[in-house]
């Protein structure tokens, strides 16, 4: 293992960061004898803010003999104990004698999967000599699942697929992010920006892509979250009810998907349809950061139990990967946008169901200022059944719960309503 190691050390030596690595728009945190914890699903460009990080302290002057990368997820590296760890600065300190005595940055990718990593990585961060950056695909990083062996000495930096934003920028659609007011060019381009955002997704390895191949890949993506995020992390021996546990998902993402319809659509199948296995599978997708649960606001357990989470999936490029275009489920993937869009900011975001059975998509709670918002998502606004149900239910919920900021995020429509509702059009909410 040592020589493994020492060889994977050595070509990043050699090979140095790659030539283009484009910023991310993230809020990356260190603090001496604290580790950072850059976490997301795979392929979300976590290994690429640690490249971001480290070409920083190059211009800052710090030499490359200073800095560790190690990528644990290496084929090479299959079978590594804990007991192996303390050969990376064994063998650092042989490569670089005198550069090993100084302060270094040690970055290592999907040290998590290492048994017993955790004492390691709490002596590396009780070292005044090291400044520790851990990244991976599990919520296992986060601080709240650490704090004991980290001693609560962990900042968590969360990656998601590209916000908007950051879409229209790595495309090179706009040099820089525009802001209103719009001219109607820039409204014209911004549209059209977003119709592909919403079909193509984030993921960054994808964008540029034809159709084929950008959905081959992002299959790969989910198939690589299944194998080694799940069955192999989780030594799952029989698979075909985990696997089709997440095509349900997937296929009816945005909705309340209780364990008990999931179990009545494995066995209609004739597939295992134990309810509390089926629980453990959404828990280890939702650590995956491939799917994300949504509760219901309130405070009884009556209500909790007869209304279950709602599921939302990474990323609509994915969702549009995985099953078959339907102009009828566009309002879900606007629906799964909005909520990724939420999801990047520092809010609880929960649905609410008001006393007359209407449904609000969010209520969200800025953890910070504590302010609410109520969020309904609809493709347009055009007098219908949905679009009349949608606002009734809204603003029932307002007076019920005392929320004055009410919003509707739409496709394309935009306007103030009679009682002072807000409707925007999705493009222009996501720049906001």
């Amino acid at each position: 293992m040592k020589n493994a190691i020492a060889e994977i050390m050595r070509e990043f030596y050699e090979e140095g960061l790659p030539e283009k690595i484009h910023p991310r728009v993230v809020e990356y945190y260190e603090k001496a004898r604290n580790a950072t914890s850059i976490i997301g699903m795979r392929r979300v460009g976590k290994t690429y803010v640690a490249f971001h990080r480290i070409q920083e302290l190059l211009s800052d002057g710090i030499p490359l003999e200073r800095i560790v990368y190690i990528n644990f997820d290496d084929e090479r590296l299959r079978g590594v104990s804990a007991n192996d760890l303390k050969l990376v600065g064994e063998i650092h300190a042989a490569m670089y004698p005198e550069a090993a005595k100084e302060k270094c940055w040690y970055f290592l990718d999907e040290l998590q999967d290492v048994e017993g990593w955790e004492l390691f990585a709490r002596r590396l961060v009780d070292s005044n000599r090291v400044q520790l950056c851990l990244t991976g695909s599990s919520a296992k990083l986060l601080s709240s699942e650490v704090a004991t062996q980290l001693r609560g000495r962990s900042l968590d930096v969360e990656i998601f697929p590209l916000s908007f934003s950051e879409f229209l920028t790595f495309n090179g659609l706009v040099k820089t992010v525009p802001q209103a007011p719009f001219s109607p060019r820039t409204a014209g381009l911004l549209r059209n920006a977003m119709i592909r955002y919403l079909e193509e997704g984030g993921f960054p390895d994808i964008q540029g892509e034809d159709l084929r191949i950008r959905n081959k890949l992002l299959q790969e993506y989910v198939n690589a979250v299944v194998y080694r995020d799940v069955i192999e992390r989780h030594e799952i021996s029989s698979t075909q009810a985990l696997r089709d546990t997440l095509d349900y998902i997937i296929h009816n993402y945005a909705r309340k998907i209780s364990t008990r319809a999931i179990s009545g659509a494995l066995r209609a199948i004739g597939a295992s349809d134990n309810r509390e296995r089926i629980s453990e599978y959404l828990q280890y997708f939702v650590n995956a950061y491939l799917i994300y649960p949504v509760s219901i606001r309130t405070d009884s357990l009556a209500v909790r139990r007869t209304n279950p989470d709602k599921f939302y999936i990474v990323d609509t490029g994915l969702i549009r990967a995985m099953t078959p275009k339907n102009d009828a489920e566009r309002g879900w993937l606007l629906e799964n946008l909005v909520f990724m869009h939420l999801r990047r900011g520092n809010n609880k975001i929960e649905y609410y169901i008001n006393k007359s059975g209407g449904e609000v998509d969010f209520l969200v709670t800025d953890q910070n200022s504590k302010s609410r918002q109520l969020i309904q998502v609809a493709w347009n606004m055009e007098k219908s059944e949905t679009s009349d149900r949608g606002l009734s239910a809204l603003c029932l919920a307002r007076d019920e719960i005392k929320v004055k900021d009410c919003l509707i995020v739409t496709w394309d429509s935009e306007t103030v309503l009679d009682d002072g509702i807000k409707v925007v059009p999705v493009w222009k909410w996501c720049l906001g």
